[in-house]
Order: C-alpha cells, then sequence, then structure tokens
C-alpha cells in the first residue's frame, strides 16, 4: 500500500489553530507508524505547502519549518519521500488539468492525479474533493 500526502494535510498539521489540525495530526501519526505504507509527496505540494504558509502566517520562518518537516530535516523525522516531477509526468499533468476544466481541479491537484497515476500511488490523502472520482482518496478526518 501506497499513499501520497496533499498540501491541505501538511497545512493542517503544522497550523494549530487550523480547523482541521487534529484530524491532520492524527493522520500523520498513523502515517508515521507505517500504518498506509509508503508515504509520499511531491516538490509541487511542496511549493504550494510553503507558499501557503508564507502567505498566511506572514513570517519566512513558519514557512521554513513547514519545509522542513514535509522533507524530514532539522528536528523532523523523515516521513515521505518527496517525489520530482519528470518531464512525461509534466506533460500528464498538462493533459489532466485540460480534461478536467469542468472541475476546480488545481494544476498542483492535477500533477497529484498524473503522479499517482504514474507511480502506481493507491491512494490520495487529503481534505480536498476535488479528487474524487479521479484517484482513491483517506479522508484524514474520517481514518
Amino acid at each position: 500500500m501506497s499513499v501520497f500526502v496533499d498540501t491541505g494535510v501538511f497545512y493542517a498539521q503544522h497550523d494549530s489553530d487550523a480547523t482541521r489540525h487534529e484530524p491532520a495530526v492524527d493522520a500523520m501519526r498513523r502515517l508515521a507508524s507505517g500504518e498506509f505504507g509508503r508515504v509520499y509527496t511531491s516538490d509541487y505540494v511542496y511549493d504550494e505547502a510553503v507558499t501557503l504558509t508564507r502567505q498566511r502566517f506572514g513570517d519566512h520562518a513558519a514557512a521554513r519549518t513547514l519545509g522542513e518537516r514535509i522533507r524530514g530535516t532539522g528536528e523532523f523525522p523523515k516521513l515521505a519521500e518527496l517525489l520530482h516531477v519528470t518531464e512525461a509526468e509534466f506533460e500528464a499533468t498538462v493533459e489532466l488539468f485540460d480534461r478536467y476544466d469542468d472541475q476546480s481541479l488545481s494544476f498542483t491537484d492535477a500533477n497529484t492525479v498524473a503522479l499517482a497515476e504514474s507511480r502506481d500511488i493507491d491512494h490520495v490523502l487529503s481534505f480536498d474533493d476535488d479528487f474524487d472520482g479521479l484517484v482513491e482518496r483517506l479522508q484524514p478526518s474520517v481514518l
């Protein structure tokens, strides 16, 4: 089994004031225990999460700390393998983004779907229902 962690889960785990903080913390604890097998995320999710944190907190240090959490550096244990998008995966992302233009799928989310397909990742851990019908989604709040 394998799971890809989406931006919102990292952000909610990091932001103790987030309404979804506790479900995110619990989900990440379960990922760390190995319950869901191999754990992945991507450079696109890293970018989105660090940028979101910088904007919402207005603080570079908070964004840097979240980046360390995602990469498993500094005081944080390595949890997820950080995938880097290949040229073929980028092209698949563009195709998916265009194919699902009737949904509110972001380019980063289209990239997550492309990675799940190309790397045979079983589930996407996300609060975001835009993935429904495209990949098998695990909702942190109902695990």
